[in-house]
């Protein structure tokens, strides 16, 4: 039996004047999901804690049955996504090039992100850069757009990932000092590490500032009225650590098909195979012919909808996406998931809010309830109410692999049920 999660990527919404007080989901025509929720159940999910606003790539964590204390960070995510080699004396960043003004209160990010600079002008900006600071390497990896890896290093591994962002991530603020975070040390010692690191990070930035600023390809790009690239904006710091691969989690072979780099560094950390699609249709069509036990279909389509604070773009990408479900081509034995990974607000100042949800489950197993269409206010009837680490307990109950509570088989704790090549045998 296969499991087939379709992960609409920032689904969920809050409601709109502009939509008749309904969220894009409820506004949509979706005669396809509104079927699939006829036949199957539905509710609501919660990723985290209600609330809370969650990222893409923690949320898919969770979703997935890791906890918390085993995400490493999202900088070690993307690196691994950008095919960098991890070293464990190194923690890894998401940096950015950015325009910022100086006044007497410090640095105000104009933009976030510096338009309209070429590749060409971008490599000779970061060659002139610092590689060597009290001690700490530092190293660049071209990502795309203005975005790099920062990697940063300590040969004798006096580094730590516990530190703060310098990057405001919202409008009209400015650039943070980089700080070491007491509540996320494991004592004294690695406090001192990372208060180490976020002075030669602080030190880094500001070298970097002042060689950026001065720099003739900025100092042709204000005459020609661009905007300069003059600061490198930080965010994530993460260092590498191992945990459970999926297989051996869940004991199901594992694929992800989805556009980004940032699924191809889940896929990597996880130990799944990642299949790059450029579009959602492309991963519907993709499904019958795959043979995992566990397929997970991304889109970002929805969240970048929602991302432009007009709710008619989001109804609009819903409503693509229905018809392209109504392709969908599954096994008779096939168990359907349909959710989100957080909710993405089409109105009010939020990037990314903490309303839970919409879920819904079709399989031949699942207990058929009364809800009629799939929306956050619809599924809010249904059957389920569950958090992002009860979803693959689930999936494994319904595809019948989970384990009874109690039993051992083999020399480890499982929760699904081993084959015989799966244990040692007498």
């Amino acid at each position: 039996m296969r499991a087939i999660i379709i992960l609409l990527d920032g689904l969920g919404d809050r409601s709109s004047e502009i939509l008749n007080n309904k969220t894009p989901l409820q506004y949509a025509k979706t005669p396809n999901l509104d079927t699939l929720s006829k036949k199957g159940m539905c509710g609501l999910l919660t990723p985290y804690k209600e609330g809370i606003p969650l990222g893409t790539e923690v949320a898919h964590f969770l979703l997935w049955g890791y906890s918390l204390h085993e995400f490493p960070g999202r900088g070690v995510i993307e690196a691994l996504g950008e095919n960098i080699k991890i070293e464990n004396n190194a923690i890894y960043l998401r940096a950015s090039l950015g325009f910022v003004k100086k006044d007497n209160k410090g640095f105000l990010v104009v933009d976030r992100r510096t338009k309209d600079i070429d590749k060409e002008e971008i490599e000779k900006l970061i060659k002139e850069l610092p590689t060597c600071i009290d001690g700490y390497e530092f190293e660049l990896f071209y990502s795309f757009d203005v975005h790099f890896i920062l990697k940063i290093k300590e040969r004798n591994g006096w580094i730590s990932d516990k530190i703060s962002d310098s990057d405001p991530f919202y409008k009209n603020r400015y650039v943070m000092k980089v700080q070491p975070i007491k509540e996320l040390c494991n004592g004294e010692v690695e406090y001192s590490k990372a208060k180490d690191t976020a002075k030669a990070l602080n030190k880094y930035l500001l070298n970097v500032h002042k060689i950026l600023e001065n720099h003739k390809i900025n100092k042709k790009r204000r005459k020609s009225e661009k905007m300069p690239a003059n600061f490198l904006l930080t965010k994530w710091a993460s260092r590498y650590k191992k945990v459970e691969d999926f297989k051996e989690r869940w004991g199901m072979s594992s694929v992800i098909l989805a556009k980004s780099s940032l699924f191809k560094g889940l896929a990597k950390f996880l130990g799944m195979d990642f299949i790059r699609i450029n579009s959602f249709e492309e991963g519907i069509d993709l499904i019958p012919e795959l043979d995992y036990d566990f397929i997970h279909l991304h889109t970002k389509d929805t969240d970048e909808a929602a991302h432009t604070k007009n709710p008619m773009n989001k109804v609009k990408v819903i409503e693509k996406i229905d018809q392209s479900i109504g392709n969908l081509k599954l096994r008779e034995d096939d168990l359907l998931v349909i959710t989100a990974d957080h909710s993405t607000p089409s109105v009010g100042g939020l990037i990314h809010s903490g309303e839970s949800v919409p879920i819904l489950i079709f399989g031949k197993h699942v207990r058929i309830d009364d809800v009629e269409s799939f929306n956050e206010v619809s599924c809010s009837k249904g059957h389920l109410r569950i958090k992002g680490e009860e979803l693959m307990p689930l999936i494994l109950n319904y595809t019948d692999r989970a384990l009874l509570y109690g039993l051992r088989p083999g020399k480890k704790l499982r929760r699904y049920i081993p084959s015989d090549d799966d244990v040692d045998i007498l």
